[in-house]
């Protein structure tokens, strides 16, 4: 059974919108049948995600968290990952960073480390937000919401690194889209921060790579049907009345 990892910290405002984005990735990967992982704040260290990687084989793992272009942090700013230390971790698995910048060096480190393949992004991520409302309700957080739930889907269902990425790409087009015409200066730089981050994603690795989803099946009712009949046509072959 594939396995994915969150890796979502909270500690901080920034990382409280982007630990309940990664979160909504959480029943997505329950329905599609995958185990799931959900390391939350404390549990976001290195030594931590060494001991889970160590003990099960870990397919996808989706990371939050800072980051500048060759490091990666978790719970409190703790260094995780650096690029030619301790990135060596991820070899063997497709992942995606919701992190400032690490796809200048850290992100080619680790594919050069044997991960599959990986999406993040090589500026630093912008999203805006209004403090008047919730991380769960934040109207003007929700496009930045919706992109990252589109990249966590995309990979869920199994498409190729080209397909992720051009799920990420799309998502923020359309918002970008849907915003032009809005009068309002704060939706204007809602727009100007989804092309920032349109923009500077980036997709590494293995163009052919992807992991199954394993679904499960589900029948309909006439095909309950006919699997029924089926089985009465088994059981009562050979039979005399």
């Amino acid at each position: 059974m594939p396995t994915v990892l969150f890796f979502r910290p909270d500690t901080d405002t920034a990382l409280q919108h982007g630990a309940f984005w990664l979160g909504l990735g959480i029943p997505e990967a329950t329905r599609r049948g995958f185990d799931v992982i959900d390391m939350v704040d404390e549990a976001c260290t290195f030594d931590t995600l060494e001991e889970i990687m160590a003990s099960k084989k870990i397919d996808v793992v989706i990371l939050l968290g800072h980051g500048n272009y060759s490091t990666f942090t978790g719970f409190a700013q703790k260094k995780v990952f650096e690029a030619c230390h301790n990135d060596e971790l991820m070899s063997g698995t497709i992942s995606h960073f919701l992190s400032c910048s690490v796809g200048q060096v850290l992100l080619p480190s680790i594919i050069g480390k044997k991960g599959i393949w990986t999406i993040g992004y090589n500026v630093d991520f912008q999203f805006l937000i209004n403090p008047e409302f919730a991380v769960e309700n934040d109207p003007v957080a929700e496009p930045f919401r919706d992109v990252t739930v589109a990249i966590i889907k995309a990979i869920l269902d199994g498409k190729k690194l080209k397909g992720v990425w051009d799920a990420g790409i799309a998502e923020c087009d359309r918002w970008i889209a849907k915003l032009y015409n809005r009068p309002e200066i704060i939706w204007a730089e809602v727009a100007g921060a989804l092309r920032h981050d349109r923009d500077g994603m980036i997709a590494l690795g293995d163009q052919e790579a992807y992991v199954l989803p394993p679904r499960r099946v589900v029948l309909n009712v006439p095909q309950l049907a006919g699997l029924a009949f089926l089985v009465y046509l088994l059981v009562t072959k050979g039979k005399t009345f």
